[in-house]
């Protein structure tokens, strides 16, 4: 048994040794000279293949995403990211990595979503993948029946892996349809196998259950099953677009049939190549043999494999800094989360929580007494998909601890809590407090117990403008308390200083029972003479929404739409608004997030590049045409966020890095289609002169936004504007405030459509360079501007 098993391990250290001698005699066979000819003409695309890669990484985890159903908002876009790319990474490996990785995605979802739902999210995650590159490698096989001439032998063989394939597919149909148990029964088959009997005996309830999740998925949530397949399919597009791209980059004649012969092909040579480590040569090998068939040199076949090498290999390492760093998160915050999980089931806290809590701000939500109708919950009621309290307690969650109370009473409260927890989007540290209908206020206050910060309370029957739940977390407590009314009349939003929320705690006799009650009550507690000011702040009817019936709910969603228009957006990004926010109302219907919007945008920028890349008038018009989709579609992202409350530093971030990657892949494209039209050296120049203004803008931008925004990176366009409409900005960064607007996205895409339709793309390349770096020079002008009011300012202050 020893000798058995060091010869196994002695056969699977020569296999990849094998495949490194097999990939350096077929370089060795290769004129050099003709293939550094070619490795040249890929040049610079080689990072259009490693962005594509990128890509579809991004769709991969956007249909994992799908698969998780109930778990899905226990996992965010960016760690289910981290996660595939550290299973593709040691997938690279063959198929023990295969199966390594895709136990490393399980092992490390987090403790948050049950085994069971990992399981069956992987599962159903590279099945569906498998199957449809199984209907990918048909098409494939199809294709060269029709395109390829081939001996009586081949035409054999490749009938019958079709009709294999064919039967694959069939099969996991049939096992949708029909339920099939195909894991717990295969698992039983192989039972006879020493130890594994044991194993499945402990593991079986886990197995089933998983089980029953994967053959539930189509049944029970039809629309994500499709979803999940079309995004799949979309990956082996991406594939499929990539081995056109090199092709073509090659100089060899590049057909998208050619392509997706190449692809299929491929696919086969993974799976044969699966018992080398790393598909080692044997890949290389397969791809020369298969360009033939597309009329590929050996030279050409080879580098195109290399290419994808060279893009696995890249994603490989970021795959691997991935897994390092959430190994280590998890290590880290293992302790921290299982308190976390302890914590949610909490209804009011303990005094250790409480002294944790000190002076933070206590923000109570009074869903008790709420007036309701027969079938109408307001507090339930849905606004953009989301219950009206829900968006309350989302809203009132700023970047600084809140300790969040939601008063509900016996009657409403297990319906209103039940439905919200089911959302999935309830944070785990709120609090629930059940007490009956016309509680005062006070005995609310000593029930929760005051922790020496400031107390809100909010009603959880209106909807209000983000900037007043802003403001009121913002307050520094001066006067006392602060109320918004409209026309007079309390709307439901209150802050009181601690002073004051103590006053009102220790006030036993007084009967406050609702806003209106203590309205009258800081009316009368609060002397307006000795504070100097009138804690009321009046505010107009289209910033908040009462809601008691149902047609109410239709007035705040008119409104929302109305609040989701920024007031630095200026006439084209007003006038984008009217298409994006009807996109956004749809795409909130479904399991999107705002990264996937801005992802999804940033891909369609890629594609315009591509477009102006390639050179010629249409090719122009065409990537002017996605270039304003994409202005459009600009817009959704944070449209989405803010409907659904996903707003996020890393989303905004994401949202700026996506920004610029659009200008860096217009401008790229424009003078890469144009140098190849034109044939003109010079235009080359001007690229780099654009390149390293933007350059410049990116950096100086990114120091603006960090230290004039801080912790609110969204409001960076605001805080600039404000600052360049002093006088004291200087003039040439006040004429930058009014003309700014020309190198945001809501205005670029039009300018260059205008000039692509008038063939006039070359002179966006001299604009583009003129704008590009004055750009930085106003950057950083502001920069040192506005950094010096804010010192002096700070100074002043401290004096």
């Amino acid at each position: 048994m020893p000798d058995s098993s060091r010869r196994k391990g002695t056969i699977l250290r020569l296999v990849p040794l094998l495949g490194i001698g097999l990939l350096a005699y077929l370089i060795s066979k290769l004129d050099v000279h003709a293939l550094a000819a070619n490795a040249k003409a890929i040049g610079w695309g080689l990072f259009l293949v490693i962005a594509l890669g990128g890509l579809s990484h991004v769709v991969k985890t956007w249909a994992w995403l799908l698969t998780m159903r109930g778990e899905r908002p226990k996992v965010s876009f960016a760690r289910a990211l981290g996660l595939r790319l550290a299973s593709e990474a040691i997938g690279q490996l063959g198929f023990l990595g295969m199966v390594g990785g895709e136990t490393t995605r399980v092992s490390l979802l987090g403790s948050g979503v049950s085994l069971p739902a990992a399981i069956s999210s992987v599962t159903l995650d590279r099945g569906l993948f498998i199957i449809t590159g199984a209907f990918v490698t048909l098409a494939g096989i199809a294709g060269i029946g029709f395109a390829v001439p081939l001996p009586h032998t081949l035409r054999l063989y490749a009938v019958a892996l079709a009709i294999g394939l064919v039967c694959l597919l069939a099969s996991g149909v049939i096992a949708v349809q029909r339920r099939w148990p195909v894991l717990s029964a295969s698992a039983r088959a192989i039972a006879w196998i020493p130890g594994f009997r044991k194993w499945l005996a402990s593991r079986e309830s886990t197995l089933i259950a998983s089980e029953r999740r994967i053959v539930a998925y189509y049944h029970e949530a039809p629309g994500s099953f499709w979803c999940t397949l079309l995004l799949n399919l979309l990956c082996h597009f991406l594939a499929i677009v990539e081995v056109y791209i090199c092709v073509r980059m090659l100089g060899a004649p590049a057909t998208l049939a050619g392509a997706l012969i190449l692809e299929s092909l491929t696919k086969l040579i993974n799976v044969a190549g699966s018992i080398n480590p790393g598909n080692v040569g044997t890949y290389e090998a397969g791809n020369m043999a298969i360009g033939k068939l597309v009329r590929l040199t050996g030279t050409q076949g080879l580098l195109l494999a290399l290419c994808r090498r060279a893009r696995a290999i890249f994603w490989a390492i970021i795959g691997g800094i991935c897994l390092v760093w959430l190994s280590k998160k998890r290590r880290r915050h293992g302790a921290e989360l299982s308190m976390t999980i302890e914590a949610s089931t909490t209804t009011m806290p303990t005094e250790d929580s409480l002294l944790s809590l000190s002076l933070c701000e206590t923000v109570f939500i009074l869903a008790h007494d709420v007036p309701d109708a027969e079938e109408f919950e307001p507090a339930l009621a849905r606004v953009a998909t989301l219950p009206v309290v829900l968006r309350t307690i989302l809203g009132v969650r700023g970047k600084e601890r809140v300790r969040t109370v939601l008063v509900l009473n016996p009657e409403n409260g297990p319906r209103i809590r039940a439905e919200l927890l089911a959302t999935g989007r309830v944070p785990a540290d709120i609090e629930w407090m059940n007490t009956p209908a016309r509680t005062p206020l006070p005995a609310i206050l000593r029930t929760a117990g005051l922790n020496g910060g400031r107390v809100a309370f909010i009603s959880a029957g209106c909807t209000y403008r983000p900037n007043l739940l802003r403001t009121l977390h913002d307050w520094d407590g001066e006067g006392g308390a602060i109320e918004f009314v409209s026309a007079g009349r309390p709307i439901g939003l209150v802050a009181l200083a601690p002073d004051v929320a103590a006053k009102l705690a220790s006030d036993s006799g007084s009967n406050v029972l609702n806003h209106q009650d203590l309205h009258a009550w800081i009316d009368g507690k609060l002397d307006r003479q000795a504070l100097g000011q009138w804690p009321c702040r009046e505010v107009d009817e289209e910033s908040w929404q009462a809601i008691t019936r149902p047609e109410d709910c239709i007035a705040a969603e008119r409104k929302l739409d109305q609040w989701l228009v920024k007031a630095t957006d200026g006439i084209f990004a007003r006038m984008n608004r009217r298409v994006s926010i009807p996109i956004s109302r749809q795409l909130i219907k479904y399991p999107v997030t705002p990264n996937m919007v801005s992802l999804f945008t940033l891909a369609l920028s890629l594609a315009a590049g591509v477009c102006f890349a390639a050179g010629g008038y249409w090719n122009c018009l065409i990537g002017a045409l996605l270039g304003v989709l994409t202005s459009i579609l600009d817009g959704c992202d944070g449209e989405v966020a803010r409907l659904k409350l996903q707003v996020s530093d890393f989303g905004c971030w994401l949202d700026t890095i996506c920004d610029y990657l659009y200008y860096i892949v217009t401008f790229g494209g424009i003078t890469i289609g144009l140098v190849r039209s034109k044939g003109e050296p010079s235009l080359a120049g001007w690229g780099v002169v654009i390149f390293a203004g933007a350059f410049m803008t990116f950096i100086m931008a990114g120091i603006g936004r960090k230290r004039l925004s801080g912790n609110r990176p969204e409001q960076y366009l605001q805080v600039w504007q404000k600052n360049a409409e002093q006088r004291s900005a200087g003039l040439l960064v006040r004429l930058a405030r009014h003309t700014e607007f020309i190198v945001r996205r809501c205005f670029l895409p039009y300018l260059l459509l205008v000039l692509a339709m008038l063939n006039l793309t070359e002179v966006f390349i001299y604009m583009a360079a003129f704008g590009a770096n004055v750009a930085w020079i106003v950057s950083l002008r502001s920069l040192i501007a506005f950094s010096v009011r804010r010192d002096s300012a700070a100074a002043a202050a401290g004096a």
